[in-house]
This record gives C-alpha cells, structure tokens and sequence, in this order.
C-alpha cells in the first residue's frame, strides 16, 4: 500500500503556541498515519527569535531559519501555519502565501478581525483553505461547530466567556476579596496576562473573537470596530459583595444576538450573572461559548482558551481537515466567500435590570439626587443596597434598577455624572441570567 504523500507544513513563529504545534506534529504523527491515513511534516520553521531557542528535538529534515517571507512562499510548503500574531508582518505574509498557492492556518485573532474577509475571498479565488479554529476560545471547536454542526439550524444568538485572563481576575477577586491590581499582578506572574494586559482587560481580545463568531454564526460582514466594549478594570472588591447580596457574580461577556429586525446587538461588557447560571460556574482561566439556535435550543461548548497545548491542538486540527478533505472551495471558514453588509442593532433594542454601584462622600440628599435624575427618565428603582462600610468620605454604595432601555440610562447617567458628590465615577452592570 502506498504512503500517503505528507502534507508539508511551513511554521511561521515558534513561540509558546509554535513548539507545542511542533511537538505535538511529532507526538501524534503515527496516530495519524494509523489512524485517519494523514501524515503531517514541518518542512521548514521560521522565527525571529530561533537563535533563541532549544530546536535539537525537532525531527529532520526541516529548514531552520528567519527568513518569514521565504517560508511563507517556498516551494516546499503545501500549507503555512501562522503563529506569530499581530497585524504585520503577518497580514502580508498570508495574503502571499495565498497567492503562491499555499493554504493557511492562523491562530491570530486580530489578523482575522480585521482583515478576514480579505483573506477569505483571495482563498476562495485561488481554491485553498483558510482555517482558523484555534483564533476563538483555544481548543474549544466552536467554529467548526458553528459551520458544521449548525449548518442545519438558524443560530439567534452566540457568545459567552472568550477571555480567561478576566475569568482568572473576575474569580480571583470573587474569590479572595482582592483589589483588581493584586489579581492582575498574580495573573501575570502565572502567565494568565501579559505584561501589557490591555487587549484582554479592556475587552479588545474578546471583541476580535466575537465578530469571528458573528461573522460565521449570522453571515454578516461585522467589523470589530462596531463592538461596544467595557473592560473589567473599574470593579471593586464591594462590588463582589453586593453581587453575593443579590445572587449574582460579575463575568465579563461578549454577546452577539440576531434580532427580529436582523440586525445584530453586540457587546463586550461586564454582567452580573446568576450565581447559578452555567456562566457562574466557568472559574479561573477558562472559557464557554453559549450557542443558542432557532430550533435546537442552547449548546455550550467549554474549555481552555489559551495556552500553548490548547492552541495548538486546534491548530492540528485544522492542519488534519485539509490533510484529509484537501482545499474545498465555497466553504470558507465565514460561512461564504462574501458576506451581507453589517446591520447593527440600535441602542434601544438592548434592555435589562440594571446594577449602579456609586462611591460618594456622604452627606444628606444624595438618594434623593439619584432618584430624582432616574425619574426624570422615567427609570424605576427596584432597591438601594448599603453594606457596612466606615469611610464616609468613600462610601460605597448600590441602586438595583427594573428594566431599562439602554439610551434612558445613558441620559440619566450623563445627569448623575455631574452631580457633585462621587468620589468614583458611577458604575453601570447589566443584570442577565
């Protein structure tokens, strides 16, 4: 019987994400030899930063080298593996490993984001493939399952928990009672956050995510730039123990939902969740992707996010689908090769109870300013919930809302910002499931 001929792989970055894909290729080549009839082999890696790193392991014949552009193009490279993140270099080199001929398969989120379409249709055009399930929620197959497994059924909303290094923070804090600075210094120091933690904290990691997911689950053209987005780094420790009052817990979520209108209301902000809600349970750095369709109700697909192994198993499986299928034209990994224009949902199609936790130096009428610019809204208050606290010239405090349409709070939001007595600027959670 013949040997399957090898699916030659160049590997563009060999960082955390890079060895684990290279180690695991060695791992797992004879499973898939036995297995699925697939061989896999590292024909050439390239890397900045090679010369630092161990590579004697590494099974020959494979080039070593810098030279990013050469292995994106080389003629011995059937598909190129992109694991060096970032907009640039990496956008150019895909868009002229696509030219050459090669098929791709990239890890980098906010390469998809914004360029994805881009790089879908030169696919496409050329017939190659262009894979990505390792770009959302590490190794949870949530994009394959989206293209495959929903196939069948109309998907009316998607999202869910996509980044764990605020899951770890958010649980921390809940946890320990910690301040967000001490969690966060804890989180670097274990790798869950990078030195620079803005993308993942200020909600831009998660939003890149969503409009992958969004893009896939409603056929529209999202731009990741039209995705609201708050980050975690106002919340305090009280603001775990009101939550505990009223039997919730703060995660941040990212929720895309198609709406009766067919426009799709987007976001990326903190909620205050059931504390039984499934969302509750997802602890420290993990992820859950929430799926619901029209017919088959709600899926939740949960995992590790991130990381070097996880990463790089959804890699692999991308890499093992064209090994086996060969590149298939007309399935691009959003759904189509073109896309509906981008409809977005209005403000006021988003409503739901509210939490305002406020620190104020205390003195008398300060309810009575707050209920008196909620009214002027027509917002009803449901409760007024004051811990013990001591400092008075810090005061924490919080007002639990009935539902409300997000333009009325804003306009009551931007009168209570005025008033003169906060020491925090006003902090405004939805209350969901």
């Amino acid at each position: 019987m013949t040997a399957p001929r090898p699916l030659r792989v160049g590997l563009l970055g060999f960082g955390t994400v890079g060895r684990s894909f290279a180690r695991l290729v060695k791992e797992q080549r004879e499973r898939l030899r036995s297995t699925l009839g697939v061989e896999v082999r590292i024909a050439a890696i390239a890397s900045r930063s090679l010369h630092r790193q161990e590579t004697s392991w590494l099974e020959p014949p494979v080039r070593l080298g810098t030279d990013l552009a050469e292995v994106a193009t080389a003629d011995d490279v059937d598909v190129v593996v992109e694991l060096i993140g970032g907009l640039s270099p990496a956008g150019d080199l895909l868009l002229a490993a696509l030219a050459a001929g090669k098929s791709v398969v990239t890890a980098n989120k906010a390469l998809l984001a914004a360029r994805g379409p881009e790089l879908t249709r030169l696919a496409s055009r050329n017939g190659l493939f262009l894979g990505f399930e390792a770009a959302v929620a590490g190794g949870i197959p949530i994009l394959r399952a989206l293209r495959e497994s929903f196939a069948g059924d109309r998907v009316v909303s998607v999202g869910g928990i996509l980044n764990g290094t605020c899951n770890f923070v958010l649980t921390e804090m809940e946890r320990t009672g910690r301040s967000y600075g001490d969690v966060l210094a804890d989180a670097q120091r274990l790798g869950y956050a990078e030195a620079d933690p803005e993308a993942d904290v200020g909600g831009a990691d998660a939003a890149a995510k969503l409009a992958l997911l969004s893009r896939l689950a409603f056929g529209q053209e999202v731009p990741v730039d039209a995705i609201p987005r708050e980050g975690i780094t106002r919340l305090l420790p009280c603001d775990f123990v009101y939550s505990r009052l009223l039997g919730r817990t703060p995660r941040q979520v990212a929720s895309a939902r198609l709406m009766p209108t067919g426009h799709v209301l987007l976001s990326v902000r903190t909620h205050l969740v059931s504390s039984e809600s499934m969302l509750a349970k997802v602890t420290g750095p993990f992820n859950a992707v929430v799926v619901a369709a029209e017919n088959g109700g709600e899926f939740v697909l949960s995992g590790r996010g991130a990381g070097g192994d996880p990463t790089a198993t959804a890699v692999l499986a991308d890499v093992v689908e064209l090994a086996r299928s060969g590149p298939r034209p007309g399935v691009a990994p959003f759904g189509s090769p073109v896309l509906a224009p981008f409809a977005p949902a209005a403000p006021e199609e988003f409503a739901a109870p509210f939490y305002l936790r406020f620190v104020v130096s205390d003195r008398p009428g300060i309810l009575a300013d707050l209920s008196r610019a909620l009214a002027d809204q027509a917002i009803n208050i449901d409760a007024v919930f004051q811990a013990p606290y001591g400092e008075k010239d810090a005061l924490p405090f919080v007002i639990t809302l009935e539902t409300v349409a997000a333009p009325q709070l804003s306009r009551a939001l931007e009168a209570i910002a005025a008033l003169p007595f906060h020491v925090e600027p006003p902090l405004a959670l939805p209350m969901t499931p």
